[in-house]
C-alpha cells in the first residue's frame, strides 16, 4: 500500500523550534525514521534529547495513524532508526486522537485561565501509557506552581543573556511570510508575536529589544494565564526514553486538542541543566529521573498553524 498518507500525518508532529528534524524510508510495509542530524540544535540541545522526543511524537502519529488505515505497528527501537512493522488487521479504526492530529498546534497566546474539569485533567494523564515515562500534573493554583514559575524565569534569563542561545533561536524564526512558504519549517514570526516584517529587521528586533527579563515576565505571564502545567520525566536518561517521552507527549497534547484545551511548552527549565537540576530536586526525583518536557495547557483561541515541509521532502528513496 501507499504508505506516503502515514508518513505525512507523523510529519505533523511538533518539534523543537520547528526543526522538524526527521527523515523517513518506507519499502513493504515498514517505515523507518531516521534523525536528521542537519537540523539539530546544537546550543539548546546539545545531547539530542530533544531531538529524540521529537522522533518519538512523529513516531506516535505514525502509530495512531496506521490504525486509521487498518493497520497495526511494531515498533522497533533500533540504534540508527525507529522501526515501525505494520500489520494487516482489517479493521480501520477512526480515533479521536487520529482526528485531532491535523488540528494539534502549539499555541503561545495568553489562555484564559478557565480551570480544566478534574474528568478531563484524568484522561489526559491517563493518555501515558508508557512505563518509562512519568507524568506530573499541577494545577495553576496550587502554591507550588510559584517554583515552577521562578525555575521559568531563571533559565529564560540565562538562555536569553547567551549569545549563541539566541543565534540558534534567530536562524529558526520566519520573520515574514516568504520565508515561511520558501523554508515550510521554523517559528514563524506571527507565533511569536510578530507582524510579517523583513529577516533583517526581525533580526534587529530580537537582537535589540528581546531582553532577558522581559521574556521572563512574558512566561510568568502565560503560566498564570493557563490552567495546567505537566512535567514529562524519563525514567532513565537514555534514547530509548527520550523517543517514549515524545509518544507519551503526543498522546496527551492529541487528547487535549480533541477536548479544546491547547497547550505550549515551557520547556526552558528542561533546557538549561543547572536549573532541570533544581528542578529534578524540587521533584525529589531518582538519580537516573530526567524531567524533559514542562508543558503549560488551558483554554485559548486557535492561532495559525506551524508550517511543514512536504513527504516528498522527508521521504529517502530507498
Amino acid at each position: 500500500m501507499d504508505l506516503k498518507p502515514i508518513i505525512h500525518f507523523a510529519t505533523l508532529a511538533p518539534s523543537g523550534h520547528n526543526t522538524q528534524p526527521w527523515k523517513f524510508s518506507a519499502s513493504d510495509n515498514v517505515i523507518r525514521i531516521y534523525a536528521d542530524a542537519t537540523r539539530r540544535l546544537p546550543v539548546v540541545d546539545p545531547d539530542d534529547h530533544a531531538l529524540y522526543i521529537s522522533l518519538g511524537c512523529a513516531l506516535e502519529n505514525l502509530v495512531i495513524a496506521a490504525s486509521e488505515y487498518g493497520l497495526t505497528t511494531k515498533v522497533e527501537y533500533l540504534p540508527d532508526c525507529l522501526k515501525a512493522n505494520l500489520f494487516s488487521n482489517g479493521n480501520e479504526n477512526s480515533s479521536a486522537l487520529f482526528r485531532a492530529i491535523p488540528l494539534r498546534q502549539s499555541n503561545r497566546s495568553i489562555y484564559d485561565g478557565k480551570p480544566v474539569a478534574e474528568a478531563h485533567l484524568r484522561e489526559l494523564i491517563d493518555d501515558n501509557i508508557f512505563d518509562g515515562v512519568e507524568v506530573k500534573a499541577l494545577r495553576t493554583n496550587d502554591p507550588q506552581i510559584e517554583w515552577i514559575i521562578e525555575f521559568v524565569k531563571e533559565a529564560t534569563r540565562l538562555q536569553f543573556q547567551d549569545d549563541a542561545f539566541v543565534n540558534e533561536l534567530i536562524s529558526w524564526i520566519r520573520f515574514s511570510s516568504k520565508a515561511v512558504t520558501r523554508t515550510a519549517d521554523g517559528l514563524t514570526g506571527a507565533a511569536l508575536g510578530f507582524p510579517s516584517v523583513p529577516e533583517w529587521l526581525g533580526t534587529f528586533i530580537m537582537k535589540t529589544l528581546v531582553n532577558p527579563d522581559g521574556e521572563a515576565k512574558k512566561c510568568e505571564k502565560a503560566i498564570q494565564s493557563s490552567s495546567l502545567v505537566f512535567v514529562f520525566i524519563a525514567r532513565k536518561n537514555d534514547r530509548r526514553h527520550w523517543v517514549d517521552v515524545g509518544r507519551s507527549f503526543e498522546r496527551v497534547a492529541l487528547t487535549a486538542t480533541s477536548l479544546g484545551i491547547a497547550h505550549a511548552h515551557l520547556n526552558m527549565p528542561c533546557e538549561v541543566t543547572p536549573v532541570r537540576k533544581k528542578l529534578a530536586s524540587q521533584l525529589a526525583l531518582d538519580q537516573d529521573e530526567q524531567p524533559l518536557l514542562l508543558i503549560r495547557l488551558g483554554y485559548a483561541n486557535p492561532v495559525p498553524h506551524a508550517p511543514r515541509r512536504p513527504v516528498e521532502e522527508v521521504l529517502d528513496a530507498t
